[in-house]
């Protein structure tokens, strides 16, 4: 097997950067007082070298390729158990839908049969629970998934560049074996602590779906590009249809990038709504610092992360609007 289809089929992108280890971090690893560093899906070794050179004198990787010198285990399985250890470790990332479209799926369909996860690394997630304590790096678009949290000690989003080989946006999870309430789990940016888990979950936005709004319609009134460019000055937003620079023809039934938005409005009132749901969104990001919207790939030029507005959210914002516009939006069967 090549080795660009064999790293597809795995799952594999190995991390050469470790400025993920942030002093927060470093001090949850000390705490565990674990003698030995394991790592479940070892690659090229790398965590490993960090964790002698933090101190740790004794180190067990394993994976499943065999042409790696590590003990062969498929850790999507079972992970042996080593006593007073920490698992530091990047599991595979592959989604069920992705394994599809490369066609590669019939590599890993043996571990989507067995669980209800659409990503290899929650299933990851859940082997290395077994263990007491764990850090893990994994995809950002964790945080907003629904996994259980309630193990974890703290999640910290890492904007730079960790992989040479893919751009996909990460975080770094520590758990224990202890449970305990979102209020308890630490977000981080970087180095930054930005609050609880609890908080921005408190925050979020869910739409009360009692303003009539279609989305992907290519005739409506209002436009939205749901992602940031990767200009600063160029971010998500709401505006005009013939504001878009998109040929709105080309706007389907799945797109989730670029979108235009059909409501009961009248004409006169489209501006006003436009520029209150822009500054609704603004105060939204900043108040959560953006943890509720989803990583995009890439940054942009100032090296902050890029996002995407996901549909619910983007609906939520709009019926506040127009509540404030029209406070007494009529009922209507909704698409």
């Amino acid at each position: 097997m090549k080795v660009a289809t064999k790293k597809m089929a795995l799952g594999q992108f190995f991390t050469k950067n470790n400025f993920w280890l942030q002093k927060h971090i470093l001090k949850f690893i000390e705490s565990a007082k674990a003698d030995t560093a394991v790592d479940p899906f070892a690659g090229g070794g790398d965590l490993l070298s960090v964790a002698k050179s933090i101190g740790f004198k004794k180190i067990i990787g394993f994976d499943i390729d065999e042409s790696l010198s590590w003990k062969i285990n498929d850790s999507l399985f079972s992970i042996p158990q080593i006593k007073n250890s920490i698992i530091i470790t990047n599991p595979p990332y592959l989604t069920n839908y992705s394994a599809k479209r490369k066609g590669i799926y019939e590599n890993v369909a043996k571990y989507f049969v067995t669980c209800h996860y659409d990503d290899l690394y929650q299933l990851a997630i859940e082997k290395c629970l077994e263990n007491d304590f764990g850090v893990m790096i994994i995809p950002e678009t964790f945080i907003n998934s629904s996994f259980p949290k309630n193990r974890l000690v703290s999640i910290t989003i890492i904007e730079d560049q960790l992989f040479f080989d893919t751009e996909t946006p990460v975080c770094v999870i520590c758990f224990d074996g202890k449970n305990k309430l979102y209020d308890e789990i630490e977000i981080y940016k970087k180095d930054v602590l930005l609050g609880n888990l609890g908080h921005f979950e408190r925050m979020r936005k869910v739409p009360q779906k009692n303003v009539f709004m279609k989305f992907n319609a290519p005739t409506g009134q209002i436009a939205l590009r749901a992602v940031d460019t990767t200009n600063p000055m160029r971010p998500i937003s709401f505006m005009r249809t013939d504001e878009i620079d998109y040929d709105v023809a080309n706007i389907k039934h799945s797109s989730r990038l670029i979108t235009v938005i059909e409501l009961n409005i009248k004409d006169n009132l489209i501006e006003e709504l436009i520029k209150l749901s822009n500054e609704l969104l603004t105060d939204f990001r900043g108040k959560s610092n953006d943890v509720l919207l989803s990583p995009f790939k890439g940054n942009k030029k100032n090296g902050e992360r890029r996002r995407r507005l996901d549909y619910a959210t983007a609906r939520a914002i709009l019926e506040s609007a127009y509540e404030m516009i029209n406070p007494q939006p009529q009922l209507f069967n909704l698409r």
